[in-house]
């Protein structure tokens, strides 16, 4: 006995319908809803099946504004709007703009790095060749100043990946060369290595490539001539956590530089939800996935430069579909 097909919520319904649908979301969720109305709801999403569809898509909607856009937005989309251009275009025209505005933030990369000596937008990567000669290479919405002197070439990571490549010169450089961050310093020891801010909670990540990276956490006096008994010299192939004032034991990884550095993303047995906020990171707008296929293993290579691309690659790989809002609206579901 085959299983019945789940519905197909992407096909559309009539004006009318998502009106009352409309109309029922407004009115129960005014926090004015009685017993009565939620009986009446029931028996008008089981009269017809077209009923249903339009409040499951309006659920969807509604679900995926709810961590993107807070309430004043989602208020914004479901408002009562004018029918001079018929309810359904005021409801897309609506949500394009929001997701509009959300892309434009998105695209100049995160609010509080706008005036970084150098930084990357949404689906940007950067190559940096400093005063020196060291390359530092920023990943997606990441940003860093610079600060060399006399006595020290320091790197400040603000926020997001960078990929750092020191120089080797003719003659040994006697400045010390560190990247910063609120979770400690990372000197070099002639070496290659990334270092990565992570978030909830915040924590730097340091992966070693080629040498050694000496690690100071953040209790450890800025100035590196003064003795730290927490410093850890990290070697190539080990990657560790700083965070808390600490530094987490080394745990082995490949001494490769990462993927993003050539405009890649490699996946390993990952779970598709991995996958996809990965992705999500070098796309302007909003991507999101259901829950029901967040767990499923996903393993390849897909091009980052290209998201529509990745996302059509990641439907190959796995059976869930991508459906298409609006440009900047799409989400990741089971392929019916």
């Amino acid at each position: 006995m085959t299983s019945p097909r789940p519905p197909d919520d992407s096909q559309p319904v009539a004006d009318a319908v998502l009106d009352e649908a409309i109309a029922w979301q407004l009115r129960m969720g005014s926090g004015e809803a009685a017993a009565a109305d939620e009986s009446a709801l029931r028996q008008w999403l089981s009269a017809r099946s077209e009923h249903a569809r339009a409040w499951r898509q309006l659920g969807e909607i509604d679900a995926s504004l709810r961590p993107a856009a807070g309430p004043a937005a989602r208020a914004a989309v479901l408002a009562p709007i004018p029918r001079r251009r018929g309810r359904r275009s005021a409801l897309a025209l609506v949500l394009v703009a929001a997701a509009l505005g959300w892309a434009v933030l998105d695209q100049a990369g995160p609010t509080g790095t706008w005036f970084a000596d150098h930084r990357t937008g949404t689906g940007e990567r950067l190559a940096v060749t400093l005063p020196d000669r060291s390359v530092v290479h920023l990943d997606t919405g990441s940003a860093i100043d610079v600060a060399f002197s006399a006595t020290e070439r320091t790197v400040v990571l603000l926020a997001g990946a960078i990929h750092v490549e020191t120089a080797h010169g003719a003659s040994p450089e006697p400045r010390p060369f560190v990247v910063r961050t609120p979770d400690g310093s990372l000197r070099a020891l002639g070496t290659r290595f990334t270092v990565e801010r992570l978030d909830g909670p915040p924590a730097t990540r340091l992966t070693v490539v080629a040498s050694a990276v000496a690690a100071r956490p953040d209790r450890c006096v800025a100035d590196l001539s003064v003795a730290c008994t927490a410093e850890r010299v990290v070697q190539r192939g080990e990657s560790v956590l700083l965070h808390g004032g600490q530094i987490d034991a080394p745990v082995t990884v490949p001494a490769t530089a990462p993927a993003w550095k050539d405009g890649m993303l490699a996946l390993d047995d990952r779970p598709l939800a991995r996958a996809v906020a990965e992705i999500a990171r070098y796309r302007v707008g909003h991507l999101s996935v259901d829950p029901e296929v967040a767990g499923l293993r996903v393993t390849g290579t897909f091009p980052l430069d290209d998201s529509d691309h990745a996302l059509a690659a990641l439907a190959e790989a796995v059976p869930v579909e991508v459906v298409s809002y609006t440009r900047w609206w799409v989400h990741v579901r089971a392929r019916p």
